[in-house]
């Protein structure tokens, strides 16, 4: 259980229409106030705005971004490569400290849209704030879910690997890679596992054939080998963008929805799930 004093903010940048599961992800955040809170940086919206407790809006260009990043921190971005925002997030911190209230918070995190979370608090390690990174994959930050302890983030901007990578033109997972958990870590404990964050890819588990079921806050995934396993979120980036994975309208007015190959199904009663078992070996 995450220590009580203990908060973090996400910072994510998102550019471009928002994805039809956007409000699944936004009611998904919610239960996790006040410990947790993210701050969405979009050209779509106009003015600033609460959509709940635990998520914020904020009005944001890409140009305003590379703007900042060169006024604020001496870089030059690349504005071609959309890819390259995963590393771009990384200093969002330095970027907007001085507009969201940022430094009232103990961690730093950036996280992805194409998932929903539980009750994150409960699956945070013992004693958080000893950690100067925590992440939802085994031995390595995770773009889906990475902390960085903000009193070990002030070197960021400064390091000379990490000003190549951000005025580079290529992605090349700088933001998944040892590499930049070491600069962050600077030889400091870590704690970068999938179990108990992320049980799609915990060990055992065949993290290509699941299906996940949010119920008032919890998030229990499934897979084809009959596990079945509560954690802190599930990252479906496998499943959108394909024509087969349809959003149900009614799934976000029932308190239980299913996320799978097929979509977000609401979840009304045992019967429900079949669809969803289904999805594992159809």
């Amino acid at each position: 259980m995450i220590d009580n004093n203990v908060s973090a903010a996400f910072c994510v940048p998102f550019f471009g229409p928002l994805p039809s599961y956007f409000v699944h992800w936004v009611k998904s955040c919610e239960i996790n106030h006040p410990y947790f809170h993210w701050f969405v940086y979009s050209d779509h919206v106009r003015t600033a705005r609460r959509l709940n407790q635990a998520v914020t809006m904020i009005p944001y260009t890409f140009d305003a971004m590379a703007l900042d990043f060169s006024k604020t921190l001496g870089m030059d971005i690349f504005r071609r490569n959309f890819r390259k925002i995963c590393d771009y997030r990384l200093l969002f911190y330095f970027l907007r400290r001085e507009t969201e209230p940022l430094d009232q918070y103990d961690f730093i995190g950036y996280t992805d849209m194409d998932m929903i979370y539980g009750d994150l608090a409960r699956f945070m390690p013992e004693d958080t704030c000893g950690y100067r990174i925590i992440s939802g994959d085994d031995g390595h930050p995770c773009g889906p879910f990475t902390l960085m302890h903000r009193r070990s983030m002030s070197a960021l901007p400064h390091h000379s690997r990490v000003r190549a990578e951000m005025t580079g033109r290529e992605y090349r997972e700088f933001d998944e890679s040892p590499e930049f958990l070491e600069i962050v870590s600077a030889g400091g404990a870590v704690f970068c596992r999938a179990h108990p964050l992320q049980p799609a890819m915990s060990p055992g588990v065949d993290h290509r054939k699941t299906f996940s079921v949010w119920d008032r806050g919890r998030v229990t995934v499934w897979d084809r080998r009959g596990h079945r396993m509560e954690g802190g979120f599930h990252h479906f980036s496998r499943f959108k963008g394909k024509r087969r994975f349809r959003i149900r309208p009614d799934a976000i007015a029932h308190h239980a929805w299913g996320v799978c190959k097929y979509g977000i199904l609401p979840v009304s009663s045992r019967r429900a799930l079949w669809p969803l078992r289904l999805s594992l070996f159809v």
